[in-house]
């Protein structure tokens, strides 16, 4: 794969990623392949989002159930990489947990795979006992 195909599936993945920043889903949604895979790695019991979505339509859902929950007040890149079609991101994340009034800080590691200008699968991953233990949903162990 070319170093410019690399630079452009990162400069879509960073336009996403600022698109979602302000809550706005829209970049995402066209950038995705009708086909995309998108794994939230967060058990659906806690976090009505999580799980495996299929398709554009599958995402749409997804994004309506964590809209339900959370708002994003801040949504950042700190660190990226890029090797052919795959682009890793660590991003810092404050969200607003909507029933509890409470923000909550975490970490996600994004992996996605891009093909043709596209998010072809996409798999996040973040602490989802943090996010937990902030919103008061599970006591804190410490």
């Amino acid at each position: 794969m070319s170093e410019q195909t690399a630079h452009a599936n990162e400069t879509l993945v960073r336009q996403i990623v600022r698109s979602i920043s302000n809550n706005d889903f829209r970049a995402l949604i066209e950038a995705l392949d009708e086909d995309v895979v998108w794994i939230s790695n967060s058990p659906p019991s806690h976090f009505r989002f999580g799980g495996t979505h299929l398709g554009r339509g599958g995402v749409q859902e997804y994004i309506a159930k964590m809209s339900s929950e959370y708002s994003y007040l801040r949504y950042e890149i700190e660190k990226i990489s890029v090797v052919d079609d795959q682009v890793w991101a660590s991003c810092d994340i404050e969200a607003l947990h909507l029933a509890s009034g409470r923000s909550v800080r975490f970490r996600a590691v994004l992996h996605l795979v891009c093909g043709d200008s596209k998010v072809m699968r996409y798999e996040g991953f973040f602490d989802t006992a943090s996010v937990l233990q902030q919103t008061g949903t599970l006591p804190s162990t410490g």
